[in-house]
């Protein structure tokens, strides 16, 4: 029995546009990624610390080194992306990626580890955001923010698992067979689904977001066509890369993922440790966040054509500020769920309108090469918020200074969002063409 089934593209010109069944299969495999392994690494670190007793510092810097190799990666995957479509990327990830948890739930060192959360990563990387995002801006323009929204829709769900559920599981039946499974589930269900995942539309005939052509009479005997919509921009990486606009969103996305990176490692141990809610409160108030994802999204491409995807972007990143100022200074539960709030709606908001602001700037082409030249700004961010965290824990035996720090990288990227207006030139052309 199929999981997952979906018509040929052609077969789908008069159908569901077929972009909607990649928008599907991309929103479960990056569900699968979440619960798995981003927001699962909270409840890894708790009981591998209790297990093998290794320190926040050699936890953070597994988990932080991981990330600094898949951003490097970035590039290569991008190009890959461009060259070879996301369905062959998508496929060699996820083979790495539930590999790599099998391999994972039998360490003992902590050697062993580095190694092979590594690969985890890669395949992580490789078989889930930057490749499931380029298949989307792929087939949708007008509808991308909607497009993009539903797909991360899955994160946001699988977060929600990860906070709650997923935690709830590594403590009851163990992290290694937790592991084990994830990485039977992610060869069985995951790589499936990568079949649906085409590269564009007019390879097979079909517009952009399914737009039917309007016909014009020019006599009796013939008409025209034309497909109504809007001039796409054409940049290379090395255009995109002259404009201020690519610095100002990578730095802005830099900032915001330290935020995220930071609480996916550390939100469990200082809820449960430092702050000392039970291991079910703690994953409330992480469940809670995760579901604030979602009504975030659903508003994100709303208001943003609205009221403009640069002004919401950099509320939602002060919004990231003042909640991790918040869970860093008070205790209580209530404010706990203000911060959980807070953080949850602004992560939704936030995460579709920065890929389209880079779609609408720089265009469909090479976008796979933008977005990994891009993913090198933005490693160093999920590189050094959860090392920054974790080394001011060891050294002062708490959360409040390194999260206090850490809260003010987003308060000051609002601004690169702020004045990251589109480039003076609307199409500089096409060099490699």
């Amino acid at each position: 029995m199929k999981l997952f089934s979906a018509p040929k593209p052609q077969e789908s010109q008069n159908k569901l546009y077929y972009g909607w069944y990649i928008v599907g299969a991309g929103l479960i495999i990056q569900l699968l990624g979440a619960s798995l392994m981003h927001h699962a690494l909270g409840a890894y670190a708790l009981a591998i610390t209790r297990d093998l007793g290794w320190s926040r510092t050699a936890l953070s810097g597994g988990f932080s080194l991981a990330r600094f190799e898949s951003g490097l990666l970035g590039p290569a995957q991008g190009w890959l992306i461009d060259k070879y479509g996301p369905r062959a990327i998508l496929r060699w990830g996820l083979v790495s990626f539930g590999l790599g948890f099998i391999a994972f739930s039998q360490i003992t060192e902590l050697w062993h580890f580095y190694i092979i959360f590594t690969v985890i990563a890669i395949g992580s990387s490789l078989g889930g955001f930057m490749s499931v995002t380029v298949a989307v801006v792929s087939w949708f323009d007008q509808k991308r923010a909607k497009a993009l929204a539903m797909a991360q829709l899955g994160f946001s769900i699988g977060g929600l698992l990860g906070g709650s559920v997923i935690l709830l599981m590594i403590t009851e039946i163990g992290w290694r067979e937790f592991s084990f499974g994830s990485g039977v589930l992610i060869l069985i269900l995951a790589f499936p689904l990568t079949s649906v995942m085409y590269r564009a539309p007019e390879d097979f005939g079909l517009t952009i977001d399914g737009v039917r052509p309007k016909t014009r009479l020019i006599n009796e005997n013939q008409t025209e066509a034309k497909i109504q919509t809007r001039e796409e921009p054409t940049y290379t990486w090395q255009d995109a890369m002259r404009t201020s606009s690519f610095w100002m969103i990578g730095l802005g996305h830099a900032f915001a993922v330290m935020v995220v990176s930071t609480l996916m490692l550390h939100l469990p141990l200082h809820l449960v440790e430092g702050r000392g809610f039970s291991e079910v409160q703690a994953a409330g108030i992480a469940a809670g966040m995760m579901a604030c994802q979602i009504p975030g999204q659903a508003i994100a491409g709303y208001l943003g054509e609205r009221i403009g995807k640069r002004k919401l972007t950099t509320t939602a990143m002060l919004m990231h500020g003042v909640a991790l100022l918040i869970l860093a200074q008070y205790s209580s539960y209530p404010m706990m769920i203000l911060f959980a709030v807070m953080n949850g709606v602004a992560w939704g908001i936030r995460g579709p309108l920065m890929q389209t602001m880079r779609a609408e700037y720089f265009g469909r082409k090479h976008f796979g090469m933008i977005m990994g030249w891009s993913s090198v700004l933005i490693m160093a961010g999920s590189f050094s918020g959860p090392m920054i965290a974790g080394w001011l824990f060891d050294t002062a035996g708490s959360y409040e200074t390194g999260f206090t720090l850490i809260a003010m990288f987003p308060i000051a990227g609002s601004l690169f969002f702020l004045f990251a207006g589109p480039p003076k030139k609307n199409n500089p052309g096409d060099i490699s063409a």
